[in-house]
């Protein structure tokens, strides 16, 4: 298999991102609220396989002390293939030293991001729109 990672924004097509999205599964997006995230971010990374978007992430960054990563999807038929992997090691480049957080991590995923050196924080907190959905959905506690 031959995955092709591009950086950037230029070049994705924000329906196909948004059904990725829902896909992997990480919940339903807005096509233009996404677009305006991703534009936003530091450093941005797709995936691709013939031309099919199968993988995506993003991180935001100050520049100098602290980064975070977000949206880490790949469609389901490529889970387990090294996309994710791509993915993260190709945002880890990008980013600069200092302080990395990992947030929102699909329950269950945390033994893929523990090969990056990532661990389980001991004080980190979060505040959802919708706290009962995030309880049902394994991000509180």
């Amino acid at each position: 298999m031959n995955t092709q990672i591009v950086h950037g924004t230029a070049h994705i097509n924000w329906q196909d991102l948004c059904e990725l999205i829902r896909l992997a599964p990480l919940g339903e997006r807005d096509v233009e609220k996404m677009q305006k995230a991703a534009e936003n971010s530091y450093a941005v990374c797709s995936a691709y396989v013939d031309n099919e978007l199968v993988g995506f992430g993003r991180a935001i960054s100050d520049g100098q002390y602290q980064s975070a990563i977000y949206d880490v999807v790949v469609l389901p038929r490529y889970q387990g293939k090294g996309v994710g992997r791509l993915i993260v090691q190709s945002l880890l480049e990008k980013l600069p030293e200092g302080a990395l957080s990992l947030m929102y991590v699909v329950p269950g995923k945390q033994k893929f991001y523990e090969k990056f050196g990532f661990k389980c924080l001991a004080t980190g907190m979060g505040r959802f729109p919708d706290p009962d959905k995030a309880r049902r959905n394994g991000y509180l506690v």
